[in-house]
């Protein structure tokens, strides 16, 4: 059976699974009621996800990007015709758009304080929450609004383009960054711009992050690309302070740009390229935020969805786990403590995380630094206190680049497609049905990766006393030979000399 389904035919049965994909937004893509037809709609939702998913698996061997996008964009055309899935957040951006719009704080009061004409479509939960966003993003929010003309799919239409737009240009940069990585650029295609995730979150969802891993993807290309040392740091700051002005998430991605640059790696030089990276980025943050007007208000507001507590977050479900553990030995006022303080620890984890991947980078160039970028920006969403598929979709854009190969490779396309699955179509997680059990895998996962780092074998104390004795050994035969060497030449020079004495006793005895 595999063998009469050829690229054409998938394409196709794609195209089948992605339109099925679309009818379950029509009927269950709404968080109200639901009846039988919201069992229906979440019905077509599995047999779509799942056969679309599995299409897509099959197209991996396709080697050309051009097709590969042409068989994206056919399958993003249901979609775009459709309401949102798996979230709601593209209506809260348009309710904060009208606020800035209306020449409201968008970091002091949420969508109800106009109300915002389209509040009941935004999530209870962001109805009253300030904008977490930087002030690029708000910028695009307050255009879309402004150009809807009161018209919610209009501007849902303009959000989810900007999201496209992202996307193309995280797949364009991520091409050419995948030559200096040894990466093949139909993967890219194949992993960062048609995948399920993308179809899901940035085709029909709309969300942020794919501007932000545009951004972030050729703050690196420029950073490996441009010729003046100078130049490189330049653009690639600007890039990554646009990047931090859609989320702040994406300033871990800086210290990884002087891992690529060869003259910034080592000593001095070190110094002034960060000095000339960190003010680039920072001077990209500080003049968007006086442009727009709205200042660096999203620190105070960032931490918004801090509240939601979700197993998907894995220092949050550990930190569940042992409040469930609490409460069952009469302790249940404990719960919340136990979450913060895993959270905390999740945080501590995260920065060793980076500064390891970091020292990685320094010392292996550009085919280890893209990856420990994309690696540093994956461990930021996950070991945050709150995670959403989408959040994954920068790291997974800049590994995309970097091809990892093998069972890195494997877990990682795989982990893409399984994220879809985390929501239902009206933004319903399954995370919050299945608390318990997700908290137990977090710990479950945890221990597995700590028994995993422990039972590395370390040298044996044997080889340890081996090797200085080898190098040793190494040395004096190296210096044996440069002796050698030596001793030739000089046999040269001395017979060279004795020929020239000759010759010049030859010249004073022959007669005049």
């Amino acid at each position: 059976m595999r063998e009469t389904l050829s690229p054409t035919r998938l394409r196709w049965l794609g195209l089948l699974g992605s339109a099925l994909m679309a009818a379950s937004a029509h009927l269950a893509g709404s968080a109200g009621d639901r009846g039988p037809g919201w069992v229906l709609g979440v019905g077509l939702w599995l047999v779509g996800a799942g056969g679309l998913a599995a299409v897509w698996w099959r197209l991996r061997a396709v080697t050309v990007p051009g097709w590969l996008l042409v068989t994206g964009a056919l399958w993003a055309v249901p979609l775009l015709l459709a309401p949102p899935l798996g979230s709601s957040d593209v209506y809260a951006y348009a309710c904060q758009g009208e606020i800035v719009g209306a020449g409201l704080d968008p970091y002091a009061v949420g969508p109800d304080a106009l109300p915002c004409r389209w509040l009941e479509w935004v999530a209870p939960s962001w109805r009253d929450t300030p904008a977490p966003y930087g002030s690029l993003w708000l910028l695009v929010e307050g255009f879309a609004a402004s150009v809807s003309a009161g018209s919610l799919p209009l501007a849902v239409t303009v959000l989810r383009l900007v999201a496209i737009v992202g996307t193309l240009l995280a797949t364009a940069a991520g091409a050419r960054l995948a030559r200096h990585c040894g990466g093949n650029p139909a993967r890219v295609v194949w992993l960062g711009a048609i995948g399920p995730l993308p179809l899901v979150h940035v085709v029909s969802g709309a969300h942020n992050d794919a501007l932000l891993a545009g951004l972030v993807v050729l703050g690196l290309l420029a950073a490996v690309e441009l010729r003046a040392v100078v130049g490189r740091l330049a653009v690639a700051g600007a890039a990554f302070g646009a990047a931090a002005s859609v989320k702040a998430t994406a300033l871990v991605v800086v210290p990884f740009a002087l891992a690529v640059v060869p003259w910034a790696r080592t000593g001095p030089r070190r110094i002034v390229a960060g000095a000339v990276l960190a003010g680039a980025t920072l001077g990209t943050v500080l003049l968007l935020a006086g442009v727009t007007g709205h200042g660096l208000g999203f620190v105070r507001s960032w931490p918004a969805t801090a509240g939601n507590v979700q197993w998907s977050s894995i220092p949050t479900g550990i930190g569940m786990a042992v409040g469930y553990g609490l409460r069952a030995a009469g302790r249940p006022e404990a719960f919340g403590n136990a979450v913060e303080v895993a959270r905390l620890l999740g945080i501590a984890v995260l920065g060793a995380v980076l500064l390891i991947a970091w020292r990685r980078a320094l010392r292996g160039g550009v085919a280890v630094a893209v990856p420990a970028a994309g690696v540093a920006l994956l461990a930021t969403a996950l070991l945050g206190p709150v995670f959403y598929a989408w959040y994954a979709l920068a790291g997974i854009a800049v590994l995309a680049a970097a091809a990892p190969r093998g069972r890195l490779g494997t877990l990682l396309d795989a982990g893409s497609a399984g994220l879809v699955f985390l929501t239902l179509p009206d933004s319903l997680g399954l995370v919050t049905k299945t608390k318990v059990p997700g908290a137990l895998l977090d710990v479950a996962l945890a221990g597995w990766l700590l028994t995993r780092w422990a039972g590395r074998r370390p040298p044996h104390p044997a080889e340890h006393s081996r090797m200085p004795a080898e190098h040793s050994w190494m040395l004096l035969r190296r210096s044996q030979t440069m002796l050698g060497r030596l001793r030739m030449l000089l046999g040269r020079a001395d017979a060279w000399r004795r020929r020239r004495v000759r010759a010049v006793i030859r010249q004073l005895r022959s007669p005049v």
